[in-house]
């Protein structure tokens, strides 16, 4: 049988627990969060992101006050809301809609590997305290959790010819972290660069910034040196964070082929390849500059060669102070045939200069031909004198 010494004791231990989770159930405020620990490299900032709703009575205001109970020495930590720094929270009557905060914690730049932990305690306007553990695991060989991809690991080019690879940085941590850029097993014949571009100008790159939780572009300028050989010439690109021992790296390709062809960066067409003209006679055509490479050419200058018996008259044209890359400049030129042109074939070239490279020569073949109505009409003239030639002297001849 049951004594009643002993159903007391379990009455009273049944009214105990019951008390101690109706105070929980019973706070103003409910206290919510899923990732109570995260590893980090010294000098890292971490979030730990905790939700904040009402609690047992929907309807009217309520309010907590959230505040760090303990911390390691030296280490800062704070309440966030879109990243403005709080100490309370207020949810007015009849509105239950949750409160999203974020513990963010700081370690220092000399902390030693271990596991530290942060409390912190909620305190409602109606319950009893919230209290809250969060670890921290300092980890100086803990494998970062970022990641380095290219759409191009591998390039084609020839000696001399500098090329771009487009790098992706993906920083998956929820917090903010920098990374050094470095490359592994370059050869000496290749000259290397981070670039960033910011409004159309490049900026070199040594470490970068990743927000939380984001991705950033990068390019990467490799120029192989002069009479460099055919071959493969394979390196790595390396991410490592500033405070941590281990990085991620790509492996990338550059494949120098000096027998490529390569696409001119500087191109002239114009609109027609043969002319036909008379003596005297002029036509116009129609030339365009064409940018086909990656970097702006400057101080453009169309140069047309002299041809004898024609004359080539650039309509509209000076020097081009820039030519971006894409970008075409179309102009025209009137080539007129000198009254004294012999008949024949004859080659106009043209050629496109700038300051860093110029274009292979455009080439308009001009034939002159004599008319046929031009002839009878030098014949015509050659006639009509030598009569005026005779009447005069048959006038005036013998006085």
């Amino acid at each position: 049988m049951i004594s009643i010494k002993h159903m007391t004791i379990g009455v009273t231990f049944c009214l105990i627990l019951a008390s101690s989770y109706a105070s929980a159930d019973w706070s103003s405020v409910c206290v919510k969060n899923q990732i109570t620990g995260k590893v980090v490299y010294p000098g890292d900032i971490v979030e730990f992101p905790i939700t904040i709703e009402k609690g047992y009575n929907g309807t009217d205001d309520s309010w907590c006050t959230m505040l760090v109970k303990s911390k390691p020495e030296g280490w800062t930590a704070g309440f966030y809301e879109d990243n403005d720094q709080i100490t309370n929270i207020f949810f007015p009557e009849d509105e239950s809609d949750p409160v999203d905060v974020v513990l963010k914690v700081k370690t220092p730049q000399n902390v030693s590997d271990g596991i530290y932990s942060i409390w912190v305690d909620i305190k409602p306007d109606d319950g009893d305290i919230i209290s809250r553990e969060f670890a921290i695991t300092v980890d100086t060989k803990a494998e970062p959790n970022i990641e380095i991809y290219s759409s191009t690991p591998g390039i084609e080019t020839r000696s001399n010819d500098p090329v771009k690879y487009l790098l992706t940085l993906e920083n998956k941590y929820d917090h903010r972290i920098t990374v050094n850029l470095d490359t592994i097993g370059k050869s000496e014949n290749l000259s290397v660069e981070f670039l960033q571009e910011i409004d159309d100008e490049e900026f070199r790159l040594k470490t970068l910034s990743l927000a939380a939780n984001s991705q950033y572009d990068i390019l990467m300028g490799v120029k192989p040196s002069i009479n460099l050989t055919d071959g493969t010439y394979s390196f790595k690109v390396q991410a490592v964070p500033e405070n941590g021992g281990n990085g991620v790296s790509l492996n990338l390709n550059l494949i120098i082929n000096n027998n490529l062809e390569t696409e001119e960066m500087l191109t002239i067409s114009q609109s027609t390849s043969s002319l036909v003209l008379n003596p005297g006679s002029s036509k116009e055509i129609y030339v365009t500059l064409r940018n086909n490479g990656d970097e702006t050419l400057t101080n453009i200058d169309l140069k047309v060669q002299d041809v004898t018996g024609i004359t080539a008259e650039v309509r509209s044209f000076g020097t081009i102070d820039e030519l971006e890359p894409g970008e075409s400049w179309d102009t025209s030129i009137e080539i007129t045939a000198r009254a004294d042109a012999s008949p024949g074939t004859k080659d106009l070239l043209m050629r496109a200069v700038s300051d860093d490279t110029q274009s292979q020569d455009g080439r308009v073949e001009i034939i002159v031909e004599k008319s046929d109505s031009g002839g009878f009409i030098g014949i015509g003239m050659v006639v009509v004198s030598i009569l005026l030639l005779i009447v005069i002297v048959r006038k005036f001849g013998r006085r």
